[in-house]
Formats: structure tokens, C-alpha cells, sequence
């Protein structure tokens, strides 16, 4: 259903079976239950009900997206609302001295569609060597290159025929991928620079080839609107009979009996927890940062940690271990400082940004200033880049224009009010133009643990991040790249200034010396929204997995985890495009492991060696319920 409101078109799942399901478990009898239903969970459930014998369940802990997600410019908007968990990490002795409480804020999709019903839209798979190393170096047998290419291009309707490539892209897939249009006059101004530092123009940055240089990446988005995989795969399946959607629903453990996932327990919006059961799999799609918690919580993990909170342990694997994630450096300012009275500042200010919005109702994609992206190498024996640097304008006097009443700083990063006093001043000069380095190779790792049984309480996320030297160095490199840019004949005659920003913290050292920069590192640098790898996926007897390559948890019959913790290693670009590449491939091991051919979805035998204690399902279940 899609409900035009105050000019937005709200997408609205057309039917919710929580009410149903909460009243009686028991009236319908499931092959797969999915949890979670966001950029991997929504693809799964949908692609898994294109089998009409299959009835699948689909528990999604949040609701439909508000109208605001809608509109791909105001993206950040959707940042600490409803629709996000909005987690916060520990403290780290080493970063986030500028955050609130010194603590680094974790955004996540709690909405169906998830991550992708919140985030910018952007869509990069990953670079051919991601996928090379997932096989070669992480055991990955199936994932290389050759075998996530046909999931890639099997989910694509790629709009911009003049740069269609049939060896890399598709056509009448689900998700739609659609170029972007800006009027921001500091585009050109940059894409100038930039060619005269050397950088050459990409025309596609999801070519096999290395992607160093400048260019316009591909986003999610249809007819102007953002395309999550809600609209993509779950609303065209709305109406099959084999599917039901539970919306606020929150699945509170996973049900495990005599080494058999048979359903799992959930929470009712009346408080009562109940269960419900499947005949065939548990599929968890919670994401990086639930899932790992959820198989905790069901007694799959770290034996020691599970037995400090009295949780029986089912299987010792290192769940939470390995998180991952590109960290950035937002803090390379500029304002618009050309000599003019304020007037015409605010006025400039004000027409780009009704241009901008503007396209939104003429059905035209736009992220404005963002659009524009690099890829860099901080050294040049490197093949691949290990930099990317993203660019985003706040018009004048916006940092507080938020609907939530927080900080656009805040909002995003979880700046404290100290440091994003310091933007604020700026912002008041001109709209601001932040540049941001991203470690695309990062070495350090975190880890999530559980703070306590209890499921409605967020874990405990630890960010041991930036503890290599080497990726200082590169964010160093990365600080230095944008320094050398504000140096170029464009951006000086455009009048674009990069700005000390005078932290409190910071105040003992030099302006762009290498000190002041690991300061800001310091206090400033921050995680870009792709949490992954907490639960990595290989060989069965590498102990430092937690899945093997057909998604199976491992030591359990019946539950498989198909999600971007499942990453061995995170991807060199944004992750929701893999992501939802995951779910895909996932979904057809699914039916290929039950012998069902793509074309002809008729159920036939399961083909797996478990196959004689997941079909003693009825007996598995009566010792669950004599047990409790």
C-alpha cells in the first residue's frame, strides 16, 4: 500500500499478523520462520515464499518507515528516531574523546526494510579482491567473485542504459539502482580539483577493474524515492497467501531442542512472551549487531561469557568476535567565506536547497553534494584503494534544524555538545562543506557481549578500533588528500576554505601539524555505518567461525544466519549492497538444500544429511513442551 502524505509517498506493508500470531501461535504451521526483516531479512522472506508450498513467517521487531524516509535528501533525518535502534558502544580508553559520554552511536534500522528504509542510499558492492580473499584466505568456498556476481546483477534493475554493462549489470531485477542528479555548483568545483591533483573520472564504480579516482555513484532509488528492500522485494510479495508479516514484534530467543532450532520465542505488544515453531528453519536476519546477541541469548557462543550470565551453552563459537566496520574522519570543514554581505549567502543558501528539493517532486534521485565520491590510494603500491572520501553540504545555519531537536553532528556521529558548538559556529558563516576520509581496510576489530539475559536490553558493543598504527597512517592520508585539495587553484578561486575546527581537547596543538590531527582522530573519529563481520562465516572446522559457507550456525540442525555479520571480512565500500547480495545467494542455497529448482517451485525431498533428526520435528517439539 503506498499513501501519499504531505507530498511523501508512506509505504505501508498492507496487512500485520502479529495480532494473529500473538493470539494463537499455533494456527498456522510454518516451514520458515525469518527474524528480522531489513535489507537481508525482507529479501529473504521473499524470495523464500516464491515457493507456494512453503509458508513462511516474517517477525520484524519494528514497523513500517514514516513518510520522511521517503525523500533520499533528508536521509540523516532518520537518524536517532523510532526507526532506529540507536546503540551506543562502551568507552574506549583511545577514541571518541568528543562524543557524548565518550561513547560512539551505532545506527541501525528498526523498521521493516531495516538499514535500508534509514540509510544514504549508496550502492557499492565491493571490489573484486573482497570476494577473492573471502574464498582464498577465509576459506569461503562459493563466495569468490564469480559465484556473488549473478546475486549482484540478479537483484539489479540498473536505470542508466548509457552506462549499462550486460558483464556486470542487469536489468528487470527487484532493486532499482538509479544514477543521481545535483544542482550544487561546489560539484564541479571539486571534480576540478580533483582532475588537477591527477584523479581520473569513474564512470562506474562497480566495474571488475580498480576504482581509483573521482565519480557519481549508483543509488537505491526509484522515480526519485528511496528504494528499500521493503519496496523492492517484500511489498511486490504482499499479496502471496505463504507469507505473514508480524510487525513490533521482538523475537527474544531461538528455540533449540536436543541440537534442533525449532522455533523461537517472541514478545507481544501486550509484554507476554510467547512461542511459535517451523518445520523446516530458523532463518536469522537480525543484523550485525541482533544476531549476535539473539544466539547468545539461545546459548550459541563464547562458552565462558555465556556461562558468566548462567546461560546454558549449546555450541562454543565466537560470536561477536571479529566486528568490524570503515572508520572516518568527518572533520575536514569548509565554508563558503567569498566577501558578500550575509544576505546573499542566505539567499544563495536557501535557492540551492529549494533546487535540490525541488527534484523530489519532479521524481528525480538526488543526495545532493554526496553524489560526488572518491576512492584513493595512500600508497601507491597498493592496487585497490584503501581511502574513500565522502562529501556532504549543510546549508547555512541547519545544524539544528533537526526534527528530533539534536544536533545534525550529533545525529550522525554523537558528537558532544562541545564539539558540535564548534560546526555550529562555522554553519552560522556559510553552509559547510565536510569532506570525510573512510578506512576502507580496516585491521582492528570489536566485539559485542551480552550486558545481561534480559533481551529488550541492548548488548554491550566494544570498539576496539584504530588499534593498528598503520590505520592511523591511513586516515593521516586521507586527512593529507583533502588538505592538498583545498590547496587547488578551484577550490581557492570558488572562495571554499578549509576551516581550523578549534576543539577544546585540541587546543594544545598546532593547526594541521600531525599532532593536532591524531587529536582529532582522537576525539573525532568515528564508525560510518557499516557494522558487519561479528559472526564470520567458513570453513566448519575453522574455530574462528560461527557459520559455514551454506549459512548454517554451526552445531545447530535448522537454523541458518543470513546477514553482514556473516562477512569474514567487511567489504571495501559500503555494505548494504552486499548485504542484501547475502540474502540472495542464501535464499537459493535455501531451496537448493531442499531440492527446489529455480524455475519450477515445486517442493521435493530435502537433500541434507540432517535430514532424519529434522524430520522427527513432532517429537523434537513434544520434548520442548514437556521440558518447559
Amino acid at each position: 500500500m503506498v499513501c501519499v502524505l504531505q507530498g511523501y509517498h508512506a509505504i505501508i506493508y498492507p496487512s500485520d499478523y502479529a495480532y494473529m500470531l500473538c493470539e494463537d501461535p499455533t494456527q498456522v504451521t510454518f516451514n520458515f520462520i525469518v527474524v528480522g526483516g531489513g535489507s537481508a531479512g525482507a529479501t529473504v522472506a521473499a524470495r523464500l515464499s516464491e515457493i507456494p508450498e512453503w509458508k513462511v513467517l516474517l517477525l520484524e521487531a519494528g514497523s513500517d518507515p514514516p513518510e520522511q524516509t521517503e525523500n533520499p535528501l533528508l536521509w540523516n533525518f532518520n537518524l536517532r528516531t523510532k526507526c532506529d535502534w540507536t546503540f551506543f558502544s562502551e568507552k574506549n580508553p583511545l577514541l571518541f574523546k568528543g562524543m557524548e559520554h565518550e561513547r560512539c552511536i551505532i545506527s541501525r534500522g528498526l523498521v521493516l526494510g531495516g538499514s535500508s528504509s534509514i540509510n544514504a542510499m549508496i550502492h557499492l558492492r565491493g571490489t573484486v579482491e573482497d570476494f577473492r580473499q573471502w574464498k582464498n584466505k577465509y576459506g569461503c568456498y562459493g563466495w569468490d567473485y564469480e559465484d556473488v556476481l549473478p546475486y549482484f546483477k540478479k537483484s539489479e534493475d540498473f536505470v542508466d542504459l548509457s552506462r549499462f554493462d550486460p558483464e556486470i549489470h542487469s536489468v528487470g531485477g527487484m532493486l532499482t539502482v538509479t544514477p543521481l542528479t545535483t544542482f550544487d555548483p561546489a560539484y564541479s568545483v571539486i571534480a576540478e580539483a580533483e582532475q588537477s591533483i591527477h584523479l581520473v573520472e569513474m564512470n562506474d564504480f562497480n566495474r571488475k577493474e580498480p576504482v581509483i579516482g573521482y565519480g557519481n555513484f549508483d543509488s537505491t532509488t526509484r522515480n526519485g524515492r528511496r528504494c528499500s528492500t521493503l519496496k523492492a522485494f517484500l511489498m511486490p510479495a504482499s499479496n502471496r497467501p505463504n507469507l505473514y508479516v508480524a510487525k513490533n514484534t521482538i523475537v527474544t530467543k531461538i528455540i533449540i531442542v536436543d541440537g534442533v532450532a525449532v522455533g523461537v520465542e517472541f514478545k507481544c505488544s501486550s509484554g507476554e512472551i510467547k512461542s511459535v515453531f517451523c518445520t523446516n528453519e530458523v532463518v536469522l536476519c537480525a543484523g550485525p549487531i541482533k544476531s549476535p546477541q539473539l544466539l547468545m541469548l539461545s546459548g550459541i557462543g563464547p562458552r565462558e561469557h555465556l556461562n558468566e550470565h548462567g546461560i546454558h551453552c549449546i555450541n562454543d563459537l565466537p560470536v561477536g568476535l571479529n566486528l568490524q566496520d570503515h572508520m572516518s574522519i568527518p572533520a575536514l570543514v569548509f565554508t563558503d567565506r567569498k566577501c558578500r554581505p550575509i544576505e546573499d549567502i542566505k539567499k544563495e543558501s536557501s535557492d540551492l536547497l529549494k533546487k535540490e528539493m525541488s527534484l523530489f517532486s519532479k521524481n528525480i534521485s538526488t543526495l545532493g553534494l554526496s553524489k560526488l565520491m572518491t576512492f584513493y590510494k595512500s600508497n601507491d603500491d597498493l592496487v585497490y584503494p584503501d581511502l574513500q572520501i565522502i562529501k556532504f553540504r549543510v546549508p547555512l545555519n541547519a545544524t539544528n534544524s533537526f526534527p528530533n531537536r539534536i544536533n545534525l553532528f550529533t545525529n550522525m556521529f554523537g558528537y558532544s555538545k562541545e564539539v558540535t558548538n564548534v560546526y555550529d559556529e562555522l554553519n552560522l558563516l556559510s553552509d559547510i562543506i565536510v569532506m570525510a576520509p573512510i578506512i576502507l581496510q580496516p585491521l582492528s576489530t570489536g566485539r559485542i557481549k551480552l550486558k545481561s539475559v534480559n533481551p529488550l536490553d541492548d548488548p554491550s558493543i566494544i570498539l576496539d578500533y584504530l588499534t593498528h598504527e598503520e590505520e592511523i597512517e591511513t586516515l593521516l592520508k586521507g586527512i593529507e588528500f583533502v588538505v592538498k585539495l583545498s590547496k587547488t587553484k578551484s577550490i581557492i578561486d570558488a572562495g571554499l576554505v578549509l576551516e581550523e575546527l578549534k576543539l577544546p581537547n585540541c587546543a594544545d596543538y598546532v593547526w594541521k601539524t600531525r599532532d593536532y590531527w591524531i587529536c582529532v582522530i582522537q576525539n573525532l573519529a568515528a564508525p560510518f555505518y557499516h557494522v558487519a563481520s561479528g559472526c564470520r562465516m567458513g570453513p566448519e572446522d575453522d574455530p574462528c567461525t560461527v557459520v559455514n559457507p551454506k549459512l548454517r550456525v554451526k552445531g545447530v540442525i535448522g537454523l541458518r544466519l543470513i546477514d553482514s555479520s556473516i562477512m569474514p571480512k567487511i567489504v571495501s565500500a559500503n555494505t548494504n549492497a552486499a548485504t542484501i547480495m547475502l540474502a540472495e545467494k542464501g535464499s537459493d542455497i535455501i531451496k537448493e538444500c531442499y531440492g527446489v529448482e529455480e524455475k519450477d517451485f515445486s517442493v521435493l525431498s530435502i537433500l541434507e544429511d540432517d535430514v532424519s533428526k529434522r524430520s522427527n520435528f513432532k517429537q523434537t517439539l513434544k520434548r520442548y513442551i514437556f521440558l518447559k
